[in-house]
């Protein structure tokens, strides 16, 4: 049972069917919302989280905690009988290490799976339980799904945060546990359910043509009037013998070889900035990007033309280029460039680029960095299974 701190427990689990040597699930959700489209992403995200609590009951987790900053999910999850705490100290700058401590304490989590509500809208029970029994079954251990950027970790025992320094996103967590917190890592088997996460319009364009998507999500996407044509015509072209893909940004060697094993068309790959985020290199405004000094070179619709003249669709990273500018963005004007909404822009620059994409005579699809790992990963898998 959570106690009272900062945080406020909204509701619980019978906190006696816990064990010793139980694993706890912790959901975090929250953050502010600022327009249109940041508030039709909430009500997608709020969404993944009840499937992704439904699944992890069929999993066997005993002990589900969400933390949220937002009243109305917490009100959602009532039926679920899960342990909600409701963060209300969003006016203070959000550190993610400092409330996961937070809650690890007040709930007297002993071995934890963390999770970001958005982190795997395509995850099964059946990996749920995996990674369950692997943290039940050992300890100083930890998993993650991607050591250099994890929105999802497990770690046994939970009292290893007192051993690092407590990271600020999540996405550094992993390292922490290992580098610091001397835990013995587990690496995991890449599945599309443990590395397709939703950061941007774009990855829920990509989910919701997915079978695996779960009930509640399905029906929040459904309400969206949002153009998936782009995404189609990807998804098309991936598919396409004689077809040709510009592949630009944080793009791993786990994606390539599985897109090079089942996609049909040619790729043209080019990666950089890596752990961009990870390491702190956005922060400091240390981005330099080879892709970034062409587009300055030769001007945005010029770039997109010449990207024409080698392709028949491109996918691009485009946090890579907006650091490598140095613009200064807001989430409304990045998730408005991904979805072509120019009336929603207010960056100037920003929205020539998005222009000059739209214009292009090849489908240009923009996004984050899920878009270059779990979301061609998702497109192509739901190809394969006839979505």
């Amino acid at each position: 049972m959570c106690t009272s701190g900062v945080m406020e427990t909204m509701g619980l689990l019978n906190p006696s069917s816990k064990t010793a040597s139980s694993v706890s699930l912790i959901i975090f959700e929250g953050g502010r919302v600022d327009g249109v489209l940041e508030t039709q992403m909430q009500m997608v995200r709020q969404a993944m989280v009840l499937d992704l609590v439904d699944r992890a009951k069929d999993a066997g987790f005993q002990q589900i905690v969400v933390v949220t900053s937002y009243p109305e999910l917490a009100q959602r999850l009532q039926p679920a009988q899960v342990e909600v705490v409701l963060d209300r100290e969003i006016e203070r700058p959000f550190h993610f290490g400092e409330r996961l401590r937070d809650a690890v304490e007040n709930c007297r989590l002993e071995k934890v799976l963390y999770m970001g509500g958005a982190s795997a809208p395509l995850i099964s029970s059946a990996e749920l339980q995996y990674m369950r029994e692997i943290l039940e079954q050992n300890d100083e251990v930890f998993l993650t799904n991607n050591y250099h950027s994890a929105d999802l970790v497990g770690f046994s025992p939970a009292s290893a945060l007192s051993r690092i320094t407590l990271p600020p996103i999540d996405n550094t967590l992993a390292l922490a546990l290992g580098n610091e917190g001397g835990l013995r890592f587990v690496p995991m088997q890449r599945t599309l359910g443990m590395n397709f996460d939703v950061d941007t319009p774009t990855d829920v364009l990509i989910m919701s043509v997915h079978p695996s998507l779960g009930p509640h999500t399905r029906e929040a996407v459904q309400v969206l009037n949002w153009d998936f044509t782009r995404a189609e015509a990807i998804r098309d072209l991936l598919g396409n013998p004689s077809g040709e893909l510009v592949l630009y940004g944080r793009v791993g060697s786990t994606l390539f070889q599985y897109l090079d094993a089942n996609t049909r068309c040619r790729i043209r790959l080019y990666s950089e900035e890596r752990g961009m985020k990870a390491l702190g290199r956005d922060a400091r405004g240390e981005v330099q990007a080879l892709m970034g000094k062409l587009v300055e070179e030769l001007g945005y619709g010029a770039f997109f033309s010449f990207l024409a003249e080698i392709a028949g669709g491109a996918v691009l990273d485009t946090r890579v280029l907006f650091e490598h500018f140095h613009w200064q963005l807001s989430a409304t004007d990045r998730f408005a460039s991904d979805l072509g909404e120019l009336h929603l822009i207010s960056h100037n620059a920003l929205r020539e680029f998005t222009r000059a994409a739209l214009g292009a005579p090849i489908p240009i699809l923009l996004g984050g960095h899920s878009l270059v790992a779990g979301g061609l990963w998702a497109l192509v898998d739901a190809g394969i299974r006839g979505a």
